[in-house]
């Protein structure tokens, strides 16, 4: 097994040297990473083009496709693999955990479909994660897979695209970690929760100016996916 991270960036110029930084102090090698530059306004595509390290990759958008469509097609085209996890990093946020390849890929070695661990807030430390029970339905329970959000590549093919679209066709822009995992948990019970904190949620990086407008997106997006359900 192997972790490929897929990072959706906009805006994110700034931060690609903690989250590379991060990535470079992994105690185990056995991973590699893709930065996908979502028609940023700043150099974010530049800088990542810059890294000059064999397991970097650095994409650039022709449109624009938001962090959903950016992570989906890309483990697309890993779905006929059953030795690759995917493990996304947002843009503004980094791994906080030299051991954090290591700990996921001893949990798919043992057949996990998917894994999350804990993470903090920068500002407070704070964790929202937690266990989900083997028996209980991810779309009436209560959200527990947060950061870092991990999965086996194959799992995605079991998935319809119109789990990540809203009922006119367009792909969810905001709310994506609802509309990501709780498709992808619902199709397996080999799934596992970590305690140990392994990703920073940097709060106070956002790149969207208008925060409001992105959280009243967001929540009216994880309503709609948790109201229909799965959809085959």
């Amino acid at each position: 097994m192997r972790i490929l991270f897929v990072i959706p960036c906009y805006n994110a110029a700034k931060n690609i040297p903690n989250i590379v930084d991060a990535l470079m102090s992994q105690t185990d090698d056995r991973w590699s990473c893709v930065i996908i530059d979502d028609i940023s306004d700043d150099n974010t595509f530049e800088i990542s083009k810059s890294i000059r390290l064999d397991k970097f990759t650095a994409v650039k958008n022709k449109e624009k496709k938001y962090a959903l469509r950016n992570i989906v097609e890309t483990s697309r085209l890993y779905q006929e693999r059953d030795d690759i996890a995917i493990a996304v990093i947002d843009g503004d946020d980094q791994l906080c955990n030299d051991n954090t390849v290591s700990i996921l890929l001893s949990e798919y070695d043992r057949n996990f479909d998917v894994v999350w661990t804990a993470h903090k807030w920068d500002i407070n430390g704070m964790n929202i994660s937690k266990e989900i029970p083997n028996n209980v339905d991810p779309y009436a329970w209560g959200w527990c897979s947060s950061h870092l959000r991990t999965f086996r590549s194959s799992l995605i093919k079991g998935v319809s695209d119109k789990n990540f679209k809203d009922c006119d066709g367009n792909w969810f822009k905001r709310g994506y970690d609802q509309a990501l995992m709780l498709p992808l948990l619902s199709l397996t019970n080999n799934r596992k929760y970590i305690p140990e904190v392994c990703y920073q949620y940097n709060i106070n990086s956002v790149s969207i100016e208008n925060r409001s407008w992105e959280e009243k997106d967001q929540v009216s997006t994880i309503n709609i996916v948790r109201a229909r359900g799965f959809l085959k």
